[in-house]
């Protein structure tokens, strides 16, 4: 006997039609979408009906809701933010561990590193330049380094210029920033040390060394892990 074929449901319907306007472009990043007695009306549907499709447009990460005047439902900027949201709920469940992030660091940013060597432009030296100096500048007052060094990660992934790569290497920091949160602070001589390595990176990257920035950033993804497990022993 054939199975039989749920017919969509009408929210799910509105949820395609509005996914379909913004693939195809008519709906562009950053653009308000029509007041939801609007999209009832043009969509021939119930405003509970519209309701539903947004907010699961919401929770796949197409839209979002802005308060005010001005407010409503606002076609959202491409960023990392769903993928980031699923490997933190596979973190939470255990089925992704700190070690599957550190193996997937190491396979990915020796690369990132290689090709950012390749293809940066003098825009991107500069940024990578600046969240050097933001850390050192951080470091000598006194607090954590640590949310300069990831930037220092995001920006040498947008030097690569692979926007795969800079979706999977920034999910992969923000992952690590909410795993390490509880963690123990790296001494003052492991901060050094981390600066000293992305300095390395940095110089390889500016002179257009791919190898050898490869051959940094591997030799610091491992002691980065190496520091971070005597720590937390």
């Amino acid at each position: 006997m054939p199975a039989t074929i749920r017919a969509p449901r009408v929210y799910e319907q509105i949820v395609g039609h509005i996914e379909r306007t913004i693939y195809d472009g008519r709906l562009r990043e950053g653009q308000k979408l029509p007041p939801e007695r609007q999209l009832a009306r043009d969509l021939k549907a119930s405003r509970v009906a519209v309701r539903e499709a947004l907010r699961t447009l919401e929770l796949r990460g197409l839209v979002e809701v802005r308060q005010g005047s001005t407010g409503g439902y606002f076609v959202r900027e491409v960023d990392d933010r769903p993928l980031v949201r699923d490997f933190e709920t596979l973190f939470r469940l255990g089925r992704v561990s700190w070690p599957h992030l550190i193996e997937a660091r190491r396979l990915i940013e020796p690369e990132v590193a290689s090709l950012a060597a390749q293809r940066a432009t003098e825009v991107d030296i500069k940024n990578l330049g600046a969240a050097l100096e933001q850390r050192w500048e951080h470091t000598v007052t006194g607090p954590a380094a640590h949310q300069f060094d990831l930037e220092f990660h995001r920006a040498l992934a947008e030097a690569a210029r692979n926007p795969v790569h800079a979706v999977i290497t920034h999910a992969l920091i923000e992952l690590e920033a909410e795993v390490l949160a509880p963690s123990p602070e790296l001494t003052e001589s492991d901060s050094a040390q981390v600066e000293a390595a992305h300095r390395r990176i940095f110089e390889a990257v500016a002179a257009g060394n791919a190898g050898e920035a490869r051959a940094a950033m591997a030799a610091h993804i491992e002691d980065v892990q190496a520091r971070l497990e005597r720590a937390v022993v």
